[in-house]
């Protein structure tokens, strides 16, 4: 596909979702609306292993100031072509209240795929492990779970190149290593567009489900991410 063609079609794409992302949240009361902005960056050390950055970007509200920001250095190893494995270590700073807070932690995942015959089923479970400062400048630990299941599907007429793609994913806080009790929920419906054999973006609407201290919060967030391959 020539790549004015790819370029009119995700303009024509963000544009449709950007207007339905601010008309939704718009007449919805009580709820936050983000934009979430993440480049990740991969270095291939040799056939089956290599190192990830992460540099995520969180605002408050759709136009506004920094709400969150992440970094997050990994390592990665592929076991075959359907399975991988990665651990590293979190830095986040995120705004509540007014104060901004660090988090530490570091984790472990194993990320699948799942090859259909006019798709792919993909979905990871991921293990964290969390110092999380307080108002007092300390740090509570705590562990959580995450699991993931996708699914991407190319467009009809605009190739493989292309492809629609949704996820969801639930955070659970656990106890012993076990779950234990519910943390947040993530629901996401976007495209998937591989731009250049170095480059390809992720973009849609994601809605969070998030329990704070039995209180439900609605986050409506137009999420995007560019993987590059260094």
């Amino acid at each position: 596909m020539p790549n004015y063609t790819l370029a009119y079609t995700l303009a024509r794409v963000a544009l449709i979702g950007g207007l339905f992302f601010l008309s939704s949240t718009s007449v919805v009361s009580g709820q936050e609306t983000y934009t979430w902005n993440a480049i990740f960056a991969d270095y291939q050390l040799d056939s089956v292993q290599g190192v990830r950055l992460e540099t995520h970007y969180r605002t408050k509200d759709f136009w506004g100031g920094q709400q969150q920001f992440i970094l997050r250095p990994s390592y990665v190893r592929k076991i075959n072509s359907q399975v991988t494995i990665s651990g590293g270590y979190s830095f986040l700073n995120t705004e509540k209240q007014a104060v901004f807070l660090e988090e530490h932690n570091v984790w472990q995942q194993i990320f699948y795929t799942i090859p259909l015959k006019k798709s792919t089923f993909f979905g990871w479970l991921r293990v964290e492990e969390r110092w999380i400062e307080n108002t007092a400048s300390e740090f509570d630990f705590g562990g959580r779970l995450r699991v993931r299941f996708g699914w991407r599907k190319p467009i009809s007429g605009l190739g493989k190149k292309f492809e629609f793609m949704a996820f969801n994913e639930v955070f659970m806080f656990t106890k012993n290593l076990f779950p234990h009790t519910f943390n947040q929920n993530w629901t996401f419906l976007g495209f998937r567009a591989v731009l250049s054999p170095k480059a390809t973006l992720v973009s849609g609407y994601q809605r969070i489900h998030q329990d704070k201290q039995g209180v439900i919060l609605e986050k409506n967030l137009w999420s995007s991410i560019l993987f590059i391959r260094l």
